[in-house]
């Protein structure tokens, strides 16, 4: 099939970023690049969305475009919406595909996902790990790993305090974070600044002061009132850290994810630590775009040692990080899911 349209029907609105990076941002770049026109679904009880949606359900169960795919993302819950979308996918079966980048089947009644992987022509994941779980109800899989906007906010130098950042949902990583990278920052020494974007609640901000309230040498930074649909403003807080933290602690929910927050540090030119668990072990090339650590001391040696490089040797890592975007770019997703359906 030569792809000309893509019906996108997502499980959430651009408050996700899920939904901006694998659904928006892709489509965006399929249009513009390729000419691929495309409509994409919010479910929302509002009537903005609600007429969109009756609009794109009659418009592909009657009209349905010429050499068109419909996507449905991550569609988990047992609801009107996802009724509907059953019924689309009842008279559209051709070209149709199911799109996952998270382990949702560990955290929600299954039935509803397995339906989609079951009944979809094909699936498309963001993870090795989810590949292995789709593989049980459908064999028709594409991996397309969570793409990056491209961006020009790059590191130059090490920071004359030198800066450790780490980006997510803080409530979800709370206990990597607790177990793997906090006592390894304690037990560090020398001055440094510590960046945590995306915690939310006052409780987790006074107990991540209070964990560092002995340690004078260790300035906490937690940025507030994050605006995360303005991606550049984001890239912009993470190309000022030396290197970015991955920790995860090995769990059936953190093999499926997709490495995102290593990807955003990469795509900076900032150098990684992370777990080698799930997709981290797919990015970090160790020694040469970051290091593999797996336990608190193993942070803290790695800590120790990108402090201690040289200009030259921090400069090392930070170019090899940036060359690393070539294997998580928006457009190596796009070549990757119009060849799968050429062929």
């Amino acid at each position: 099939m030569n792809l000309k349209y893509i019906y996108w029907f997502s499980y959430y609105n651009l408050n996700d970023p899920s939904v901006r990076y694998r659904g928006k941002y892709v489509l965006d770049e399929l249009y513009k690049k390729n000419d691929i026109k495309y409509t994409i679904i919010y479910p929302g009880y509002d009537f903005k969305n609600i007429s969109r949606f009756i609009k794109a359900f009659f418009s592909v169960i009657f009209f349905r475009k010429k050499d068109s795919l419909i996507v449905f993302q991550a569609i988990f819950r047992n609801g009107i919406y996802s009724n509907a979308l059953k019924v689309i996918l009842f008279f559209r079966k051709t070209n149709t595909l199911y799109d996952t980048d998270d382990a949702d089947y560990t955290r929600f009644p299954p039935k509803t996902i397995n339906y989609f992987i079951k009944k979809c022509e094909a699936c498309s994941v963001g993870s090795k790990a989810l590949s292995e779980y789709v593989q049980k109800y459908n064999s028709n899989i594409i991996l397309l790993t969570s793409p990056v906007i491209a961006h020009d906010k790059i590191k130059k130098e090490k920071n004359q305090t030198f800066t450790i950042g780490w980006i997510g949902y803080y409530n979800a990583h709370k206990e990597s974070l607790i177990q793997l990278l906090f006592p390894a920052i304690k037990d560090i020494n020398f001055k440094l600044k510590l960046i945590i974007i995306g915690v939310v609640k006052e409780q987790h901000k006074k107990e991540i002061r209070s964990y560092f309230g002995n340690n004078k040498n260790v300035f906490i930074e937690i940025p507030e009132n994050i605006n995360w649909l303005d991606e550049l403003s984001i890239y912009n807080i993470i190309k000022t850290f030396d290197v970015g933290i991955s920790p995860l602690i090995d769990s059936e929910l953190n093999r499926a994810k997709s490495a995102f927050k290593l990807k955003q540090y990469l795509s900076c030119g900032v150098p990684v630590l992370g777990s080698s668990i799930g997709e981290n072990s797919s990015f970090i090339e160790n020694g040469i775009n970051g290091y593999i650590c797996n336990t608190p001391e193993d942070y803290k040696n790695m800590i120790l040692k990108i402090n201690n490089l040289s200009a030259n040797e921090y400069k090392f890592l930070s170019n090899n990080a940036i060359k690393s975007i070539n294997k998580f770019s928006i457009e190596n997703f796009c070549s990757t899911l119009i060849e799968f359906y050429k062929n």
